[in-house]
């Protein structure tokens, strides 16, 4: 697999979205997550199979293509993802520091995209992490598409 995106996100480049943190908190898990930093996908420069679009008003990144690999840096304990999920949705895989890859299935059985978190990892040592997510062939035989619609990262900063 090639890698055409890496994100080096820092706190300090946050995107204004339609909705605060304080909203997003409560679509997180609040015990593996306290006081969690939502980092918005908002490249410099175009990533092959990903573009920037809207959903439900907010910009999110979107990809649909199989294969092609974004990477996000961050320093914390924990990670998750916001996604919009509906009957479009893919699936995707993801490794934590080059470890093994696990899938995790988007699709839901609305019709519109509603927002949803996932806990990727949790209980990790306070270091600097990279977070890769792929798209991939195979989805959820109830699904129309393999979509992926990401609304943020979040993380733990100790």
């Amino acid at each position: 697999m090639r890698i055409v995106g890496i994100f080096l996100l820092l706190v300090l480049c946050w995107s204004t979205q339609a909705q605060t943190d304080q909203d997003l908190s409560t679509l997180v898990d609040g015990k593996d997550f306290p006081n969690p930093v939502f980092i918005a996908p908002d490249p410099a420069k175009p990533i092959k199979g990903w573009e920037m679009t809207n959903v439900s008003e907010e910009k999110v990144l979107k990809g649909e293509y199989p294969g092609d690999i974004i990477k996000f840096r961050f320093k914390g304990t924990a990670i998750g993802i916001l996604v919009y999920s509906d009957n479009n949705s893919g699936i995707i895989e993801y490794s934590l520091d080059g470890q093994p890859w696990f899938e995790l299935d988007a699709f839901s059985n609305n019709t519109e995209a509603k927002l949803k978190g996932y806990t990727l990892d949790k209980d990790l040592k306070n270091r600097k992490h990279t977070l890769q997510i792929r798209i991939i062939e195979k989805r959820n035989p109830e699904s129309s598409g393999t979509s992926i619609k990401l609304r943020s990262f979040y993380f733990n900063k100790e």
